[in-house]
């Protein structure tokens, strides 16, 4: 099987101001651009814009000048729910809007929009909290944000997020979030209830934007000739309007739309069908799916055994319709698999719960003998191994057996009855908690009397006369 790498490598020659810098072994790019512009808070009774002010920011004169920001006629009349417009610039501290909740491999953050809350780039762990302006650069690996309302993005390798925007859910007002993602892949699942969370991705030549669903966002990085790249939208679930330079399409779920070079949207492909898996084998680590005429590849994600949160441990492209996953810890896992037709629409999904349990090696026989009145064997030791089973019997299949021994040596002697003449002896590993291995290959062997004994010294001395 040929597997491809899903991590293509990326021109990392941009059009605008990066800061490059090595952590972890890799080089990341973070934008000194600000991409983050206002944090929205929703007006509570008894609020006024000097009080707002006074707790929020430390702006002068930030109460006149926040009603003309936000085109307030008469800041004295300000209505319960009301959504205010605050410039992130202006707060005393960046809101807290979002949290790592898995990261696996190379990922770095940094919050670098406000003044007080700048930090140098630094190594992205689960837990931490994520502040509005704040950027996210995955290397090799993967990353899994919540936002306050639930809303999940997971960002896949190479890829580069900041967190524009997010307001508070107050007084039944929706949760507005926004992010930009300059380069890379991620996959959005917003919660569906109401009020819905409005969730926009913005790439550098089209916006997302939708309410209840889940949805994919890929942008290509910009080239040196002055192209700003391109979005590909997949839409798995609900409808999301996606825009490009004055062209905006709503996008149904099974549907997927691109820009053309930040020139308008082209026409929307259908998606490829969840490939249906095929549960029949069962091997270690093997998973196989049917085949699709309409795909040049396959995605596969192999994830932590969580179906609320997708944590991708590590994705791969394959060619085949199979494949099997090895030196995994043992336990369970959740797998997910998409087709990819020639455009490089990825299709829907299918997952499903793969549990791992390794097999013992199977035993190799290095030396085995039987004379008079005993059989003689050794045999290799296989790693975890804890016992050894050894069976003979007088048939090539086993059918009936003339001994069945455990022993936890590689060597052993067994008791022969004087009367069989010939046997066949196997081994197999074993192990608590594990598959016991397959029996080794079988060796057949015939008792060694002292008339065989007689006959080969009379050869050797025949051979002997005779030179």
């Amino acid at each position: 099987m040929r597997i491809v790498s899903i991590i293509n490598q990326i021109d990392i020659a941009m059009t605008r101001a990066v800061l490059c810098l090595s952590f972890l072994g890799f080089s990341v790019l973070f934008s000194l651009q600000s991409h983050a512009s206002d944090w929205g808070y929703s007006i509570r009774p008894g609020d006024t814009l000097w009080s707002v002010c006074k707790q929020y920011t430390t702006h002068n004169n930030c109460w006149r000048e926040l009603a003309d920001h936000n085109q307030i006629d008469n800041p004295k009349q300000l209505s319960t729910g009301a959504l205010v417009l605050i410039p992130i610039k202006w707060l005393k501290q960046a809101p807290i809007a979002a949290t790592a909740v898995y990261i696996v491999g190379e990922v770095v953050f940094s919050n670098g929009n406000h003044s007080s809350d700048y930090k140098q780039p630094t190594e992205l762990m689960s837990g931490q909290a994520l502040r509005m302006g704040s950027t996210v650069v995955v290397g090799q690996g993967s990353a899994t944000l919540r936002f306050a309302d639930g809303a999940m993005i997971v960002m896949s390798p190479n890829s580069e997020l900041t967190i524009d925007s997010s307001s508070a859910i107050k007084q039944g007002r929706s949760q507005s979030i926004g992010v930009s993602l300059p380069r890379g892949e991620v996959q959005v699942s917003v919660p569906k209830r109401m009020p819905r969370t409005q969730f926009q991705i913005k790439t550098p030549s089209a916006v997302a934007a939708v309410r209840g669903t889940k949805f994919r966002v890929v942008s290509t990085v910009p080239s040196i000739d002055g192209d700003i790249g391109d979005t590909r939208s997949e839409v798995l679930e609900g409808v999301v309007d996606v825009s490009s330079n004055g062209d905006s399409q709503d996008v149904t779920a099974g549907h997927g739309v691109s820009t053309v070079n930040g020139k308008g949207l082209s026409e929307q492909a259908i998606l490829i069908a969840a490939p249906r898996w095929n549960r029949s084998c069962n091997d270690p680590g093997y998973v196989e799916w049917q085949l699709s005429l309409s795909a040049s590849q396959y995605r596969l994600a192999l994830m932590e055994d969580n179906i609320s949160v997708d944590q991708v441990i590590s994705t791969v492209m394959v060619e085949d319709s199979n494949y099997v996953f090895k030196g995994l810890k043992e336990g369970c896992y959740q797998v997910k698999v998409n087709a990819v037709d020639s455009q490089g629409y990825n299709g829907l999904e299918s997952q499903r719960k793969m549990c791992y349990q390794a097999e013992l090696d199977s035993p190799k026989i290095t030396e085995a003998s039987m004379n008079s009145s005993e059989l003689l064997l050794a045999w290799d030791a296989v790693e975890h191994a804890m016992r050894y089973r050894i069976e003979v019997s007088e048939h090539e299949n086993f059918s009936t057996l003339v001994a069945d021994h455990m022993s936890e040596d590689i060597a052993i002697s067994l008791p022969i009855n004087k009367n069989i003449k010939s046997i066949y002896v196997r081994v197999q590993a074993r192990a608590d908690n594990m598959n016991a291995s397959e029996y080794s290959k079988a060796v057949h062997l015939e008792r060694k009397t002292h008339t065989h004994k007689l006959i080969g010294l009379l050869a050797t001395l025949v051979a002997f006369l005779i030179l």
